[in-house]
């Protein structure tokens, strides 16, 4: 296998992203990695290098316009860790509200793993675990505001 660094081409995807991994696959190479793994690494470099310039952009951070934006309910674009319960829980209980919104409550306001939405195979049950989620939490306010004493629940 031959170094990578005259295919750089860093200007594209990631650049600096795509600079280590080159610097990686070079890295194997001096070390005399296995020839599979050079080739299946040197594959992927290449395929990397033939995607659009902005091809990472989608995983790193969502993409939104500003039609989608207007469209979002208040609650979830001011802010999620901030919202009041009972503002929270209207959403939920909120037949027409898209799952999409449903999986960032969960996981923006509750850190349910992203992966872990695939085991609420349809909406009803995310709105189950959500409305759990918002009880439990709720339950903690109140057990929180006793410990403290305060008088206000």
């Amino acid at each position: 296998m031959t170094n990578m660094d005259e295919k750089r081409g860093d200007g594209k995807i990631g650049g600096g992203l795509l600079k280590v991994l080159t610097a990686n696959y070079n890295a194997l190479v001096s070390a005399r990695a296995d020839e599979g793994i050079l080739k299946q690494y040197s594959a992927l470099l290449r395929f990397l290098r033939a995607q659009p310039s902005d091809f990472l952009e989608g995983f790193i951070h969502e993409k939104r316009r500003p039609e989608e934006l207007q469209l979002l309910p208040g609650i979830i674009r001011e802010g999620l860790q901030t919202a009041p319960l009972n503002e929270l829980e209207k959403l939920v209980n909120d037949d027409g509200i898209p799952r999409k919104y449903l999986e960032r409550i969960a996981i923006e306001r509750f850190s349910v793993p992203r992966g872990s939405m695939r085991s609420f195979w349809n909406k009803q049950t995310l709105v189950e675990k959500l409305r759990s989620l918002i009880d439990n939490e709720r339950a903690h306010q109140i057990i929180g505001a006793v410990a403290r004493g305060d008088q206000k629940q």
